[in-house]
């Protein structure tokens, strides 16, 4: 019993950090050459957005679909915080 609690704790454990290092993973778009192209460009920076939603897939790849939708999440919160440090 102590043994299916455990990896029932490990499980959700893993489970529960996808998203969040998904997540950590896509904010480091901010580090890439397209932050320099899309700062105060609205129509690249939509163009830019929909092909992060569309490209992304889980289907195919070890990654999971809650890490995939973090990998979603933090790319779009990256590009945005680019496209309006306008300086």
């Amino acid at each position: 019993m102590k043994k299916r609690i455990g990896w029932s704790i490990a499980v959700a454990a893993v489970v529960g950090v996808m998203w969040p290092m998904g997540f950590a993973v896509g904010y480091t778009v901010k580090e890439r050459q397209i932050c320099q192209k899309v700062k105060g460009n609205t129509p690249l920076f939509r163009y830019t957005a929909g092909g992060i939603m569309r490209g992304e897939k889980a289907q195919g790849t070890l990654r999971s679909s809650l890490y995939v939708d973090g990998l979603k999440k933090g790319m779009l919160f990256s590009l945005k915080q680019c496209h309006e440090s306008v300086s």
